[in-house]
């Protein structure tokens, strides 16, 4: 077989999708959750949804985003379980060393997902194949039972992702050149990752309906689609081309969110989930080595009042009670309402190597800088809830609900073990 055969009939990359991994996880550890519906929750409430489901609940229809009231409808023997995202984020860790028992993981792409770069003889169809089966067998033994996967091969890591979400749970999907592109015809455009609702409108009023259109499309077409080189680079990607999308490694913000228990639903104790927040967010901030310099309050409200959002902006810092100062500022502005959620985002992050001083708050007049005065208080009290736990020490005198609070195993980010 001559090379260019051979790069058609091979792949290049196994590309792993954990199936329900919160719902299953929580099945894992509590045996007699197996076999029935679950849903895993933010909050012990039915106002809230449903933040995963086992596959016994998506048999009714429930999924990620379903209300609970609407999720016990359709299934009224559905088992609530509260989210428990430090054991999601060790369970991450641990099917990450079980792959790696097989072949390294190049890279990680959010708590349920990660890729990994085939070699030599791996890339050949029947090599690949039997690795993905060795993995999801390395999976099941050194993490458990109902810890299965989807494992897209593919030409690229863009297609072995398409391809993992193409056969659940537990599915094996191959994908080459020679296989393109017509096994890609029977999926929907939503079901190419990176097009929602509005990329699909644009594609529309393009002339393309359909992925059996998308990818008959030329390169041109797709730039002017996607307004811009991302067009070509995914007409490239459709057709098998060996190139990621590019990341910076830089952060761009930081930000926290939650969905408040129904006593917390006030003015009052949104206001104080939002300081627990965002010292979390600044402990984060000076973790990562980043001085931010735009903050963001945002607010779900309740009785179609819709979504409130303030952002101020200041000189550069990583001082929590300068940005904590900053908060209540943004608070006199918030309308009189019933908050559902709250969320804190830092932005405008710039990295330590290149903060600039402030010529008025720091090193100038540090007996009259309340900045200067309260710089030194946050990495001591990061240090003190380092040893003694998250929570330990706080900014303000919380209610019990929300110094509990240690933080979220969100989908896209996979926390690192301080943090809670």
């Amino acid at each position: 077989m001559n090379k260019l055969a051979s790069a058609e009939h091979s792949v290049n990359w196994l590309f792993l999708d954990l199936n329900s991994f919160f719902a299953s996880c929580e099945q894992q550890e509590r045996p007699e959750l197996r076999g029935r519906p679950v849903a895993v929750v933010p909050t012990d409430t039915e106002s809230t949804c449903a933040i995963a489901a086992s596959y016994e609940a998506k048999a009714y229809g429930i999924k990620t985003g379903t209300a609970i009231w609407e999720a016990k409808q359709m299934c009224r023997d559905l088992v609530l379980v509260r989210a428990r995202h430090k054991l999601y984020v060790d369970y991450h860790h641990r099917v990450i060393a079980a792959v790696d028992t097989c072949l390294p993981v190049e890279k990680v792409c959010s708590i349920d997902e990660m890729a990994c770069r085939l070699m030599g003889a791996e890339r050949t169809v029947s090599g690949a194949q039997a690795l993905a089966h060795r993995v999801k067998a390395a999976i099941r033994q050194h993490v458990g039972e109902r810890m299965t996967c989807s494992i897209g091969l593919a030409p690229n890591m863009f297609l072995g992702k398409v391809g993992s979400d193409m056969q659940k749970p537990d599915g094996l999907v191959t994908i080459t050149k020679s296989d393109l592109p017509h096994i890609l015809h029977r999926l929907k455009l939503t079901d190419i990752y990176g097009i929602g609702r509005r990329m699909e409108h644009r594609l529309n009023m393009a002339g393309i309906g359909t992925v059996e259109d998308l990818m008959r499309a030329s390169r041109d077409v797709l730039r002017r689609a996607w307004g811009g080189v991302t067009g070509v680079l995914y007409y490239e990607l459709l057709h098998g081309a060996d190139l990621q999308f590019p990341s910076s490694q830089e952060s761009r913000s930081i930000s926290h969110e939650h969905v408040l228990e129904p006593a917390l639903r006030t003015m009052e104790g949104a206001r104080q989930f939002s300081q627990h927040l965002l010292a979390k967010a600044g402990e984060r901030l000076r973790h990562k080595g980043y001085y931010a310099r735009r903050m963001g309050l945002y607010l779900s409200r309740i009785s179609g009042l819709g979504n409130w959002w303030g952002e101020v902006g200041f000189h550069e810092t990583q001082d929590t009670g300068f940005m904590q100062t900053r908060l209540m500022d943004l608070w006199r502005g918030v309308p009189a309402c019933w908050p559902v959620k709250v969320g804190m985002v830092l932005m405008d992050l710039v990295p330590a190597a290149r903060h600039q001083l402030d010529l008025f708050t720091e090193g100038v007049m540090p007996a009259q800088s309340t900045a200067v005065q309260s710089r030194p208080l946050s990495p001591v009290m990061d240090k003190i809830n380092g040893r003694f736990g998250r929570g330990a020490v706080t900014w303000g005198l919380h209610d019990q609900q929300v110094r509990r609070f240690t933080g979220h195993a969100a989908f896209q980010r996979v926390p690192d073990s301080w943090e809670f």
